[in-house]
């Protein structure tokens, strides 16, 4: 909230096409990076094209659908305007239009597929005994797959940061399924529901089905999202990352969280896990493990939290 420019955002979200799943699994991290910096790339070079101005955008990343099946796709908050790329001042778009989504997701195919045939030249892809591991065939897999529409979603934009926070908010760092939504276990089979897009007449609310599916079979897709260790899901690009945020204005989020957020209130809510540590059998951060005697505290630190510099 604090950290967020007070213009209204849009919804916009990127899928990777279904064609390109197999190289992912391949490839994951690389992939999935691509996927991040490529969408990205997209809209900051439309913007700076069209209005001079550098976006705000959030990235967070889902690679399963609904039922569980292979769907990496981008989730993405974007501002309606965004810092002007002259001074750096906070420009707003007035109209409810971001861009037409085919011009997007054209731009972001382009920019995908260069990329993609970049890193197989620099032999960077795992393509061992695969039907496209030869050049001539990999170079026409890019043909085909430039030649199909891909997806890109964008929504109206919304304009409350309370808002935009709560419903992005739900995106961010959730599992592939809620336990909620496991209806039964019998046996060998586990039986969960699903919103089920593909049936569901367009404009409509979507319809929920149930999928039954063998217990090793249920936890092998499950246990394919989990993320690798420090691969970062969510991400931030353009005004938001954090090479521009010397530039964001203070807004009344930012002005009540520096009033609130004191050393005192720091050192108040570690006191409060270092308590809850020692109770739930963890050591106590403050006692030395070699000579059993307890640390004078002056000032608690809080580990770096590191952004992608896409400047």
């Amino acid at each position: 909230m604090a950290n967020l420019l007070n213009v209204k955002h849009h919804h916009v979200v990127f899928t990777l096409p279904k064609p390109l799943r197999h190289i992912r699994n391949r490839n994951s991290k690389i992939i999935l990076d691509l996927l991040f910096n490529a969408s990205a790339q997209a809209l900051k070079e439309w913007f700076l094209k069209r209005h001079n101005i550098i976006p705000g955008i959030v990235s967070i990343l889902h690679t399963a659908g609904s039922d569980l099946k292979d769907h990496p796709h981008i989730h993405m908050i974007v501002t309606a305007g965004g810092l002007s790329n002259e001074d750096f001042s906070v420009a707003k778009l007035n109209s409810e239009f971001l861009t037409r989504q085919r011009f997007l997701a054209n731009k972001f195919k382009t920019i995908f597929s260069k990329s993609l045939l970049d890193l197989y030249n620099l032999k960077k892809l795992n393509l061992h005994k695969s039907k496209i591991e030869d050049p001539i065939k990999f170079k026409q897999f890019i043909n085909n797959i430039k030649q199909k529409q891909w997806i890109v979603s964008i929504q109206k934009p919304l304009e409350d940061l309370n808002q935009i926070v709560g419903y992005v908010g739900r995106y961010t760092k959730r599992t592939c399924i809620s336990e909620y939504k496991i209806s039964s276990i019998k046996g060998q089979f586990i039986s969960f529901q699903f919103n089920d897009y593909k049936n569901t007449p367009r404009g409509q609310k979507p319809i929920v089905a149930t999928k039954t599916m063998h217990y090793v079979q249920f936890l092998d897709q499950l246990l394919f999202h989990v993320p690798d260790k420090s691969f970062r899901m969510v991400r931030y690009f353009g005004a938001y990352n954090s090479n521009y945020k010397k530039y964001l204005p203070l807004n009344e989020a930012k002005i009540q969280f520096e009033k609130t957020h004191t050393d005192e209130s720091f050192w108040s809510d570690f006191a409060a896990v270092r308590l809850l540590d020692i109770q739930n059998g963890k050591p106590d951060p403050l006692l030395c493990p070699q000579c059993k005697t307890y640390l004078n505290d002056h000032e608690v630190f809080f580990p770096f939290k590191t952004f992608i510099n896409d400047s």
